[in-house]
């Protein structure tokens, strides 16, 4: 369909160059009848005429270049090595480098972020990190005796290309073109699915929220609008894998997803939710951070703030003046279901942390 639309782009292109040059031949046609003898005025009939040839062949190589770009075919970077080789191991379990490969190839897919010699590193970091979780929830799961089914997992499939807009079976094709088996992607989803059910398992009981943490929690809420505010975002990088920070920061300022270069290369615990830090009162943080974030206006990310053993980076989304802006309570409701999923999210967070540190990890690259 995207290469038909392309088809008929160019028909209407082509279309209106026969327009033009049909009523500049007409315009000629009125001059001569008039016997008109301005030789300034046919010189000037002959530049127009020119003029839109050129135009219309600028715009025929201008919509050929997209076709190009559109029918491209997509060429991975390879991060990991030619051959088949072991890359790691997680608790004696093997991942090959063709296993990291596919997946790398899978970022691409799913983020529209292409691989370069710039983020080459945070992109292979971000995949080998991926795929030890990916082992890690599964070999959880197996220990716990928790199952999904091959129903809930194509389901879950079926979902995702709903949700991307792709025809029933059609994903499959796609994988193909960027050289992933769907093996890796159903994989993938098997992974998180048993994940869910882990952490349910795992969180049911832990998860209850008592009056009065909702009432400390409004309480909080009350003090805070009170007091200016920022809502920022963050991305935050080792300063030893900080090599091509300034390269990223010109990418944020340019590229408005933070949230998903936050989700995919941030080392924060704030990288799952897109790195935002929520509502942040001035004076909060540490000073050096603090003074950046004041510095900055709605939609602004800032520069590469160096603190300690990390790099910074922040987007400022909203600044909250209690002088003049005015914010309605959120419900007693409301309020019960954010202190519940901030428990969850903390719970879960330290269940995979754990489950990291007790794994026994090998990187052989």
């Amino acid at each position: 369909m995207k290469k038909l639309w392309i088809v008929i782009g160019v028909c209407l292109i082509a279309i209106n160059v026969t327009a033009q040059e049909a009523d500049m031949s007409e315009l000629d046609r009125e001059v001569r009848s008039s016997k008109s003898r301005s030789i300034m005025f046919r010189r000037s009939d002959n530049a127009d005429e020119q003029a839109a040839r050129r135009a219309a062949e600028e715009d025929r190589a201008r919509e050929e270049s997209k076709i190009k770009k559109e029918q491209a075919v997509f060429r991975p970077y390879n991060l990991f090595g030619r051959g088949l080789k072991i890359a790691a191991t997680v608790n004696g379990e093997m991942v090959s480098n063709k296993d990291l490969q596919e997946r790398a190839n899978l970022f691409c897919l799913t983020t529209g972020m292409m691989i370069n010699e710039k983020n080459k590193k945070l992109v292979a970091d971000k995949v080998m990190q991926n795929v030890i979780d990916e082992k890690i929830k599964l070999q959880e799961a197996e220990k716990q005796n928790i199952r999904v089914s091959d129903k809930e997992i194509k389901d879950a499939y079926r979902n995702f290309e709903k949700s991307n807009g792709v025809p029933a079976g059609k994903f499959a094709n796609v994988l193909k073109e960027y050289q992933v088996s769907k093996d890796v992607f159903m994989t993938q989803i098997k992974a998180n699915l048993l994940w869910n059910k882990l952490v349910t398992q795992r969180m049911g009981q832990n998860v209850d929220v008592s009056v009065k943490e909702v009432n400390d929690e409004i309480e909080r809420i009350k003090k805070d609008m009170d007091t200016p505010k920022y809502m920022v975002s963050e991305i935050v990088i080792k300063r030893k894998d900080g090599e091509h920070i300034d390269e990223l920061v010109e990418t944020l300022k340019n590229d408005p997803r933070f949230a998903l270069y936050a989700a995919q290369f941030s080392q924060s615990a704030s990288a799952p939710s897109g790195g935002r830090l929520g509502w942040v009162s001035a004076g909060q943080l540490a000073a050096p951070l603090d003074k950046a974030i004041r510095s900055l206006k709605e939609g602004q990310v800032s520069n590469a703030i160096a603190y300690r053993t990390d790099y910074y980076i922040f987007k400022m989304d909203k600044i909250y003046n209690p002088k003049k802006d005015k914010k309605d309570m959120p419900g007693e409701d409301e309020v019960r279901t954010f202190v519940k999923n901030r428990k969850t999210d903390e719970l879960a967070n330290k269940y995979i942390r754990d489950l990291r540190n007790r794994a026994v990890i090998e990187k052989k690259f």
